[in-house]
């Protein structure tokens, strides 16, 4: 696909984040109520029922269905690391705020922003552990 032009922004819910996020890594088969079909979805941890839901409700132009394959678009790939950098964006932002509040002169500082980094631990987390909580 030849896209000129930004990419327009396209906010998604939940289970339509989550579907791109799916295609990104690999095509997955088209829900075409065979078995076989169930098996592959299943085997990638999704309901049959549920992706086909969340499938017809896409925003047009992010996936495609041919030839029993279901796959990203570019504007679809677009659109799910346009969402994924501003999640990554709001994460630093927080990051950057526990470490203006907390500084270095904390040992558990060190580990509570290489945590949050890592998205193993939560802003809120480390701000109890940075309390004395954890």
């Amino acid at each position: 696909m030849d896209h000129a032009g930004p990419t327009p922004y396209i906010e998604l819910d939940a289970a339509q984040s989550e579907l791109l996020a799916q295609l990104v890594r690999a095509d997955l088969p088209a829900p075409d109520g065979t078995e076989a079909s169930a098996e592959l979805l299943a085997a990638r941890g999704l309901d049959p029922d549920d992706f086909r839901g969340t499938l017809a409700g896409m925003p047009l132009g992010t996936v495609r269905t041919a030839d029993g394959t279901t796959s990203v678009t570019a504007l679809g790939a677009a659109v799910h690391y346009r969402a994924r950098a501003e999640q990554l964006e709001l994460l630093l932002s927080r990051i950057g705020g526990f470490a203006a509040r907390h500084g270095t002169a904390d040992r558990r500082f060190a580990a509570c922003l290489q945590e949050m980094a890592q998205e193993t631990m939560t802003p809120a987390e480390a701000e109890s552990r940075m309390r004395g909580g954890d």
